[in-house]
């Protein structure tokens, strides 16, 4: 194989912790660097990873605490097989991250409870992060926008870890086989997937994530399984800074 080759598929490896917010900042902006000079196919074959990893984990995420079914691991995996699969890697590394992903699966499906939904509870630079864990900061931000249809999102941010919770005020659940998509928009950059939601708490907020100074969080409605990209408008947006 070419050093251009094994360069392709050491960044395609990389898509899978990538895609579960599983390394660290430094490496995921190398990364975001490595993808902004690779060829288009590469490129591509990153969203499409990132795309199915994340809708996987999305779907399999509950509201409310639950033991994850028996038969959660293999389902993951069948799953990842079927939306991630890339012609030409390596049998033994594929299945490592399979592993990998199933490992996050289950916990995602434990923790997830009382309401809010952990995106990067596994970020190596804050583990177990919560919405109260936000909320105690003492940098703590309030910004709430308007929802488009009826409603409020407010977003409560802390600069000093680098994280916001986002809660949905009066707003109604999505149509049926639609979902709320919330995405990260870093300045001048490519949106990515923070969450999707076919329904929403009734209390407390929806969800907790990690940001970026430069991100803007915002809203669409996308089909149930969510979208590699917006494909609508923005039914609220807020400026994370």
């Amino acid at each position: 194989m070419s050093e251009n080759g094994r360069a392709a598929t050491d960044l395609l490896d990389l898509a899978y912790p990538y895609a579960m917010d599983a390394v660290a900042e430094l490496e995921r902006r190398t990364i975001e660097h490595r993808l902004r000079a690779a060829d288009e196919a590469t490129a591509d074959a990153f969203a499409a990873i990132v795309s199915g990893v994340r809708e996987t984990l999305a779907a399999l995420t509950v509201l409310d605490a639950t033991a994850p079914p028996p038969d959660l691991e293999t389902t993951l995996m069948r799953a990842l097989d079927e939306a991630t699969g890339v012609p030409g890697k390596s049998p033994k590394r594929f299945e490592r991250l399979r592993w990998l992903a199933a490992a996050v699966a289950v916990v995602v499906a434990i923790g997830a409870g009382a309401g809010v939904l952990v995106h990067r509870s596994t970020d190596p630079g804050s583990p177990g992060l919560t919405a109260q864990m936000v909320l105690e900061q003492p940098d703590v931000m309030v910004k709430s926008v308007p929802v488009a249809g009826g409603g409020t999102l407010t977003v409560r941010t802390s600069a000093r870890i680098a994280a916001a919770t986002v809660s949905f005020e009066s707003v109604s659940a999505p149509p049926a086989g639609r979902a709320y998509q919330v995405w990260l928009i870093p300045l001048g950059g490519t949106p990515r997937s923070a969450r999707v939601m076919t329904e929403l708490p009734a209390t407390g907020p929806a969800m907790v994530t990690r940001f970026d100074a430069v991100d803007t969080l915002a809203v669409t409605v996308e089909p149930a399984t969510g979208s590699p990209a917006p494909t609508t408008a923005a039914i609220a947006s807020v400026n994370l800074t």
